[in-house]
């Protein structure tokens, strides 16, 4: 089984910590994972594992949509906390036409509720969970725990 990981932009101090989480669970429930990031997002991850414990596989995102295909993979996780993520994770969700969870989050309750229509608005059969936070990723991973039961 394969999944994969779309980071965008890094901005919120959340994402990174998170992202290292996601894919480590991912590999602990039998996935080959892969993250799919903007090389600002890719060098924050790869930092954050200076010892090459947890063996990341980073990807550039724009390449990897270029060359993804149906089927290529069986989870894909994305990160959503800008309107450009919400975009890539439609885009990479269509493409690939797989179970797909949307973690979608930021700092203003607004923004998360405009985020989430937009993922629902464009047909996508993705589990959407959503919460409010920016700098602690705890809430994130709450939601991202209980969400991720349903795939295994």
């Amino acid at each position: 089984m394969k999944a994969l990981i779309l980071l965008g932009c890094p901005e919120t101090p959340a994402q990174t910590p998170m992202a290292v989480y996601v894919y480590n669970k991912l590999n602990k429930m039998g996935y080959d994972t892969a993250i799919a990031a903007n090389p600002a997002a890719s060098k924050l991850v790869k930092i954050s594992d200076p010892e090459g414990f947890y063996n990341l596989n980073l990807m550039d995102l724009e390449r990897t949509l270029g060359d993804i295909n149906e089927g290529d993979y069986d989870l894909l996780v994305g990160f959503v906390h800008k309107d450009a993520a919400a975009s890539f994770f439609v885009t990479f969700e269509q493409i690939l036409q797989t179970k797909s969870l949307a973690l979608v989050f930021s700092r203003d309750a607004d923004e998360v509720a405009e985020f989430v229509s937009m993922i629902e608005e464009s047909g996508s059969n993705a589990k959407i969970v959503s919460v409010r936070a920016f700098h602690n990723p705890s809430p994130i991973k709450v939601k991202f725990d209980k969400a991720i039961k349903e795939f295994e």
